[in-house]
């Protein structure tokens, strides 16, 4: 079965949570996307910096990990939402929920 694109499927998974940081995103689809060169921390940053300029997912909020390091929580929009619906079909909405 054909891979959506990795961004669209962190989308995707953000409608499946009702918040999630970078670490839950990369844990949720190591099994599908983590054989991936793209695979990266430094990538999922990208991608949820993009989706978030997008309009696409809103920061809820932030603390500091276990390391000090800054954690940022984010959701999903209704744009978001709207995306999903819009642009993927049914059927790839569906096996990402599961």
């Amino acid at each position: 079965m054909a891979l959506l694109p990795i961004r669209s499927r962190v989308l995707l998974f953000m409608s499946t949570v009702q918040q999630a940081n970078i670490d839950d995103a990369m844990n949720a689809l190591k099994s599908e996307y983590g054989g991936e060169r793209q695979f990266t921390r430094e990538n999922f940053v990208d991608h949820m910096l993009s989706l978030q300029a997008n309009g696409l997912i809103d920061e809820v909020h932030y603390e500091l990990d276990a390391n000090g390091e800054l954690c940022m929580y984010y959701a999903i929009n209704d744009e978001g939402i709207r995306t999903i619906q819009k642009y993927l079909p049914k059927k790839k909405r569906l096996q990402g929920s599961s």
